[in-house]
């Protein structure tokens, strides 16, 4: 008998096709099915997303979290034991190839035919296990763009009691960024002390990032982002920008190879402006063209702008 690859089936639809128990066994045997657990076989070696399908086959409720999530959501190979959350009074019996935990509120999301924890919870459920800057970018990917901390806020009420370590992470994640360049600038920022909103809106326009201790606004443009549109681009950019100062905040503007070639110069003059230092800094005695990299190279600068 032919199976189509990677399915789950279970005894109930085996017998259905006329199948006897010894019928079954053979299968197995030859390599045919696979056995996941009593009553429940794969077509294909029951590996990654499909061993998760065959998990949740008799258990529809079952929500992975910790590193079996955070290993479906960034698409790197699913490692056994699985890690699963379900709610009371439901059996925290599992095998070699799963743990179950309960939790009495279990949110989720459902990904690739699976239901997973949000990632915020993924990562909550990673504290201890799982190196740090692995998941600070994984918040930051995951949470990105305009309404990332919107999404954010709203997954957070799943964890009535924030952990003091999941709480440090997000207050270092750049939450809310649209670029890698963007995340550098920002999670620098934190580090060093200073409070960062990003993709604010002002007056109906976004900014990159706002710092309103100081009512300062940067803006990192990555020339991509802008050859669409040039023109609209530049117009746009210089409106929201005079409504901003207009209003009471201080506008930066670097770009994405600013970024690229002297982060600790940028951040230094961010930082200086958010505590109102007079002290000239480096690249403010020294005219750009003298010492940044992008300006000091050969061939077109295009290429050197990052994104």
């Amino acid at each position: 008998m032919k199976f189509e690859e990677n399915c789950v089936v279970d005894t109930a639809e085996l017998s259905a096709r006329g199948l006897a128990q010894k019928e079954i066994s053979a299968l197995v045997e030859q390599g045919k099915l696979h056995r996941v657990e009593k009553g429940v076989f794969t077509t294909s070696p029951p590996e990654g997303k499909l061993l998760l399908q065959a998990l949740s086959h008799r258990r529809p409720y079952l929500v992975f979290t910790g590193r079996t999530a955070l290993q479906l959501y960034c698409g790197t190979q699913v490692t056994t034991p699985l890690f699963g959350l379900v709610r009371p009074p439901r059996s925290v019996h599992g095998s070699a190839l799963l743990t179950l935990r309960r939790r009495r509120r279990v949110f989720y999301r459902e990904h690739e035919g699976v239901l997973v924890s949000p990632p915020v919870i993924t990562v909550a459920d990673c504290l201890g296990e799982v190196d740090e800057q692995v998941l600070l970018a994984f918040l930051e990917q995951q949470y990105s763009g305009h309404e990332g901390r919107e999404l954010l806020e709203r997954e957070l009420t799943a964890v009535p009691q924030l952990p003091r370590q999941l709480r440090e992470l997000i207050n270092r994640a750049a939450i809310g960024a649209d670029s890698e360049v963007e995340r550098k600038v920002f999670r620098a920022l934190r580090a060093r002390g200073l409070r960062v909103v990003q993709n604010h809106g002002i007056g109906g326009y976004s900014f990159d990032g706002v710092l309103p201790d100081a009512r300062l606004i940067v803006e990192i443009d990555g020339f991509r982002y802008h050859a669409g549109e040039v023109r609209e681009t530049f117009v746009i950019d210089r409106w929201k920008a005079n409504y901003a100062v207009r209003n009471g905040y201080r506008v930066l503007r670097y770009s994405g190879s600013c970024v690229k070639h002297h982060l600790d110069l940028v951040v230094e003059q961010i930082v200086a402006a958010a505590h109102d230092l007079e002290e000239p800094l480096f690249s403010e005695e020294h005219q750009v063209w003298d010492w940044h990299e992008t300006l000091n190279r050969d061939g077109p600068w295009i290429r050197e702008v990052a994104q």
